[in-house]
């Protein structure tokens, strides 16, 4: 596919996620603001400015401003027959809207001064004045303080027309009686036709003093609402296990792959410190706010913020920062061993390259993806609330951070860079190549998926709790999938242009400029890499991994993999060269095994019929392990088979081997090896041993005999001289030749060696039986003392039975 149409149709892609957020967001968010016109600081002007109708303004206030939430209400209104279109105005703006709460310095939680609350449009809703339960005030008639009721009202804006007479309730207190003039909303009569809920406004005085007023309602579903919200809560303490688990998960790995060299830190410590900065950014940015649900004792407001701060670091940015760290060193390692060129882009921001091809068509791909992702989401949202769940908007605005502060469009970022990012990680790096190892590609991404899907995106929560689940894990699929077919950077880019999107639509939206200016930002941010690079799109500039910039483990690495599959081949060059020996020759019953150390070895083995009747028969071992013990073994081998067929006397056998040994292992690498000349008719056998283990003769009564010959190993002198020995032998006799990488093993219980003698009881005991079954009983005895554990040499063995 040429450039032009690539990059056409990703556009295409982007545009139509975003048209599908622009159409269905309303759909899915119907209690949304459509004109968003009051800012953080602007309600917070607003609030100081009205409260100075009930009072003296606080000198040198602490003052709090949160998006305050109801998602009872938004809950219960999306239920509501007709549909939320039909729902009141006034109860609408009760679902979201700005809290400003007045302290004095040093006053406690609960011990506000004054409290507004502003509509999201500028409408006031609440102004309330806040006398302790011990304050003094005198008494007002119910007449009268209907009458001031009324008139403050009507000073404060509100139509009185649409409410009806109100109802009086007093309140006893130890030191004055407080009133409440209650006034129900007309249409609160079809309202609660269908849905249930009784609201108006009402004025509250404390003694004769005016307190304030406020919205009230009575939702006789509340309760049932509330149990079936429950759940919602404990999304958060949720997450904050799950970063536990992983993190948990994660630190074995590490520690076993640091430890074996694999690992560097560098990076994994760059990306410790861009999470950590970003969440520490975050929680100044939302500590007022985000500690004005919690409470610690006697703490004072301020110190209530500033204890929320350290409480933070702690318990979840710490965790945080250090997932992402486990996570990309642990995730690095992983991925270079086999997806290294999914790491290309991501690597080339690290190393300040930022305008070239490479990170060009990542960025694109993952701007465009996570566009047509925000859409495709908002979508399902959209469609599971036809279907009767609840997407709830304070997951939206309320539990995402969204505008809680004067920079909105930060925290979108940061909270994104805080908490996304780690699991990003996490998902891409770890859990899906770890998966498709064990499972296969397919079932492996699936795997990571139902295991980590919850981690890419914050959830965004519906009732009931299990259509929100499905809609994250349905989130989940896109990324990893992209992950799959392209690279890091692109999920990265998808997963934060998705997140900031759709968070930050609704400031895209607003009526304010400043408002306006942070939605702007924040995808400006997250499109930075893109904005960096798009004019090197069309370009040959790629990123190219110079020497100096791969990291000393990523080279360990490159090397280690190099040497592995070096062994592999030598391995496999040295299993093609050992022969796989018939049942039978010349009448002899053979039973053979060779099982390999870990690294390449020097044992070999051969049986080979002569035109007259006779076996050659060999096994040898050349000394180490590696590929110089592998060739040499295999020079040897041919040697061998080669000399043979010319002469097979054992003197000229020993001698063709030892010039060839000696000749060649300029290191004077040495080799021993057993050879025999076996008759079968005559029952006669000529042998010899150069510094290898005796053979055994074995009876079929179980007597186990060693056929005893000495000699220097092969490559100690130009000349080897050895002292053939004959041997006869009885039918059913069997010879059995093996390196010593049997008498060697090594049990994983005590470390003691197997030994001569458990050997010899373990061919006693079978001797009796058939020479395959033989062989196999002499190796589940060894197996049985070693413990199955990794064989550190070759372990050879021969069985040749006489008829």
């Amino acid at each position: 596919m040429n450039k032009g149409r690539y990059l056409i149709l990703w556009v295409a892609a982007g545009a139509i996620g975003v048209a599908l957020l622009g159409a269905l967001y309303p759909r899915a968010f119907p209690f949304l603001p459509r004109h968003w016109s009051i800012s953080h600081d602007e309600a917070v002007a607003i609030g100081l400015e009205r409260l100075r109708d009930l009072g003296e303004p606080v000198r040198d206030p602490y003052v709090v401003a949160v998006l305050d939430t109801d998602p009872f209400l938004e809950r219960r209104l999306q239920t509501v027959p007709g549909g939320p279109e039909t729902v009141s105005p006034e109860l609408r703006k009760r679902v979201l809207s700005w809290a400003v709460l007045v302290y004095k310095r040093g006053a406690l939680k609960e011990d506000w001064s004054y409290m507004a609350s502003i509509s999201l449009n500028g409408d006031l809703l609440a102004l309330r004045l806040r006398l302790g339960d011990q304050e003094k005030a005198g008494s007002i008639t119910p007449q009268a303080a209907r009458d001031r009721a009324d008139a403050f009202l009507l000073a404060q804006g509100i139509d009185l027309a649409r409410y009806g007479e109100p109802l009086l309730r007093s309140q006893l207190l130890a030191e004055r009686t407080d009133l409440t003039v209650r006034y129900r909303d007309r249409g609160a009569v079809s309202d609660g036709n269908r849905s249930g809920i009784i609201h108006g406004v009402e004025v509250v005085f404390a003694g004769d003093r005016l307190a304030g007023f406020q919205p009230w309602k009575e939702d006789p579903g509340e309760r049932e609402l509330q149990r079936s919200l429950q759940s919602l809560q404990l999304v958060g303490f949720g997450r904050l296990v799950l970063i536990y688990f992983l993190m948990l998960l994660l630190a074995p790995p590490f520690l076993k792959r640091y430890h074996a060299g694999e690992i560097g830190v560098r990076r994994g410590v760059q990306i410790f410190f861009v999470v950590a900065g970003a969440a520490v950014l975050l929680v100044l940015l939302m500590a007022r706010s985000a500690s004005q649900g919690i409470g610690f004792g006697v703490a004072t407001r301020e110190q209530t913020t500033w204890i929320y701060v350290v409480a933070a670091v702690v318990f979840q940015i710490l965790p945080t920062c250090l997932l992402a760290f486990l996570a990309w060193s642990v995730g690095e390692s992983v991925c270079r061993e086999r997806w290294g060129p999914k790491l290309a882009a991501f690597d080339s921001l690290f190393h300040g390259e930022w305008s070239n091809a490479t990170v060009a068509r990542s960025a694109l791909r993952g701007a465009a993806a996570g566009c047509a992702l925000a859409g495709a989401f908002v979508g399902l949202l959209a469609a599971l609330r036809q279907m009767g769940a609840s997407p709830l908007i304070t997951t939206v605005l309320g539990m995402t951070g969204a505008g809680v502060s004067a920079w909105p469009g930060l925290e979108l970022v940061a909270r994104w860079l805080a908490f996304s990012l780690p699991g990003f990680l996490t998902v891409m790096l770890c859990l899906v190549p770890l998966a498709s190892r064990r499972l296969g590609t397919v079932a492996g991404a699936m795997a990571a998926v139902l295991l980590g899907g919850v981690v890419l995106f914050p959830a965004v929560l519906a009732a009931p709790l299990g259509w929100g689940l499905l809609a994250t894990l349905i989130f989940g699929v896109p990324p990893v999938l992209l992950f799959l077919r392209w690279d890091l950077l692109t999920v990265l880019m998808a997963g934060a242009v998705a997140q900031v999107l759709i968070f930050a639509w609704p400031l895209l939206l607003a009526a304010d400029s400043t408002i306006n200016v942070n939605g702007w930002l924040a995808l400006a941010l997250v499109a930075a890499p893109l904005l960096a690079s798009i004019t090197a799109l069309g370009s040959r500039r790629e990123f190219v991994y110079r020497y100096e910039d791969i990291p000393e483990h990523v080279r360990r690495i490159a090397d280690r993999e190099r040497q592995r599959v070096e062994l592999e081949t030598a391995r496999r060059i040295q299993s093609s060269i050992l022969p796989d020996l018939p049942p039978r020759l010349q009448g002899v019953d053979i039973a053979h095994a060779y099982l390999p150390a870990s690294e390449v070895g020097g044992d070999f083995y051969d049986v080979l019929a002569l035109e007259d009747g006779r076996l050659a028969v060999a096994v040898g071992d050349v000394a180490g392990h590696g590929v110089s013990s592998g060739l040499v073994m295999a020079m040897a081998k041919s040697a061998l088979a080669v000399q043979v067929t010319f002469n097979p006397d054992v003197q000229a056998v020993f001698t063709t081997l030892n010039r060839m040994v000696h000749q060649t292992a300029r290191k004077r690498l040495l080799a021993t090896l057993c050879y025999l000349l076996l008759d079968p008719r005559r029952r006669e056998l000529v042998y010899a041993s150069a510094g290898h283990l005796f053979p055994y003769r074995v009876t079929p009564g179980g007597k186990v005999e060693a056929l005893e010959s000495i000699a220097y190993p092969l490559g100690v002198r130009n000349y080897l001289t050895v002292e053939p020995k004959t041997a006869s032998l009885d039918p059913g006799d069997t010879l059995f030749l093996f390196s010593d990488g049997l008498v060697e093993a090594m049990s994983s219980r005590n470390g003691d060696l197997y030994g001569f003698e458990r050997l010899e009881e373990s061919l006693s005991r079978y001797a009796d039986r058939g020479v395959e079954a033989l062989r196999d009983g002499v190796l589940a005895d060894l197996n049985r003392f070693t413990g199955n554990q990794p064989r550190e040499d070759d372990q050879t063995l021969l069985a040749l039975r006489l008829p």
